[in-house]
């Protein structure tokens, strides 16, 4: 009897910090699409992103593990972190694809990536590689990049409309972010005073 290959997903970001939004997505992918199992994938510098992550890449290890340690199905890869210069996807995927021969892998994107997927670098060769399992976010409308060979899973969420950028400003301001992230990455943000977190 043939053994059904195993769905693996992958969620890369800054996570800069780790927010309920991103949990909320990889949850939604999780049961609406069967995985086997999510991975976080920290990114040491989007390429697509002018500005670094404020955070060092060991804090924002640590509030990832602390978001998921309570998850069974999720899982972080650093592979990225241990790289220099940008991380791309490509060059991901490459690597994991011999590590996991036998399953689908996915890379999970929120809709409001949707349109810059085009300019990924090795995106034409990324789309015969894996499929993509694309969250709704609330207030973007789906976009269609036109890119020959791209396989979209859309998954439907209600999610919470947290950004990172917010939670970095409620931080810094001394305001709380109490239900923006996991109580875990709250405190773990005020003990490492975080963000300038007073």
């Amino acid at each position: 009897m043939l053994r059904e290959k195993r769905r693996i997903a992958f969620f890369g970001g800054s996570f800069d910090p780790v927010h309920s939004g991103h949990l909320q997505m990889a949850q939604a992918a999780a049961e609406q699409l069967r995985l086997h199992r999510v991975y976080f994938v920290p990114a040491a510098q989007n390429p697509l992103k002018d500005a670094a992550p404020q955070a060092t890449p060991s804090h924002r290890l640590e509030m990832l593990r602390t978001a998921i340690h309570t998850e069974r199905l999720f899982s972080i890869w650093e592979g990225e972190l241990g790289r220099d210069g940008p991380s791309y996807t490509l060059q991901s995927i490459e690597h994991l694809e011999r590590v996991y021969p036998n399953s689908h892998l996915f890379w999970i994107i929120g809709s409001d990536q949707l349109p810059g997927l085009k300019y990924w670098r090795g995106i034409e060769k990324l789309v015969h590689k894996i499929g993509f399992i694309l969250v709704m976010r609330p207030g973007y409308q789906l976009d269609w990049p036109g890119i020959p060979g791209l396989s979209l899973f859309l998954v439907n969420n209600r999610l919470n409309p947290v950004s990172a950028t917010e939670v970095r400003t409620r931080a810094g301001a001394g305001l709380p972010i109490e239900g923006l992230v996991p109580p875990a990455v709250d405190s773990y943000i005020r003990e490492n005073r975080l963000y300038n977190a007073d």
